[in-house]
């Protein structure tokens, strides 16, 4: 478990120095960058270990918004996913337990109001369900795409001045840390 946690830390800490490098860039090179730029940025390109871990634990054993936090767009759309499948989890759940609490010793019935709130729920979880496995399956490539395009942008503007800055390090054999960067 320790393993696994410290390369799941370690595929993230490095994907999210280069990410943040690349807003401080194109604050440095005076880039205006829009609220969705920035949100592509901060999220970085997702890494094929992610893509297929991310869709793998969305698609079928788990999901609730999990296959999009591994692929770190859990605050971008897992939430809803995350919110709506539990939602729609406690309709069907609330549905069935007012039917359990009407029923008598012989006669086990629900009302068309608790049969509704159980086939809304029901239709509503299949909903999000399905809206999520392909959520997580297809929107990474075109994310990366859109990353990639702002990568080459911001590297290939023109520096407006010079400037000496200490910025994140990380070297698989020596940890991680702090260098210095001069830039003219």
């Amino acid at each position: 478990m320790r393993f696994l946690f410290s390369v799941l830390l370690l595929i993230l800490s490095c994907e999210a120095f280069s990410s943040s490098e690349l807003i401080y860039e194109a604050q440095k090179k005076e880039i205006k960058l829009t609220d969705k730029d920035t949100a592509i940025l901060e999220i970085g390109e997702i890494s094929t270990a992610r893509y297929i871990t991310g869709g793998i634990l969305g698609t079928y054993p788990i999901g609730f918004g999990l296959g999009h936090a591994i692929q770190g767009r859990w605050s971008e759309d897992g939430q809803i996913f995350t919110f709506g499948e539990l939602a729609s989890v406690g309709v069907v759940i609330g549905g069935a337990l007012s039917c359990l609490n009407k029923s008598g010793d012989e006669d086990w019935s629900c009302s068309s109001f608790e049969q509704t709130l159980i086939v809304v729920g029901a239709l509503g979880f299949i909903g999000l369900r399905i809206w999520e496995i392909v959520d997580v399956w297809a929107v990474p490539p075109s994310h990366n795409s859109k990353f990639n395009k702002l990568k080459k942008y911001i590297n290939e503007s023109k520096q407006t001045k010079a400037s000496l800055d200490l910025v994140p390090v990380f070297s698989p054999s020596m940890g991680q840390g702090v260098g210095f960067k001069y830039t003219f």
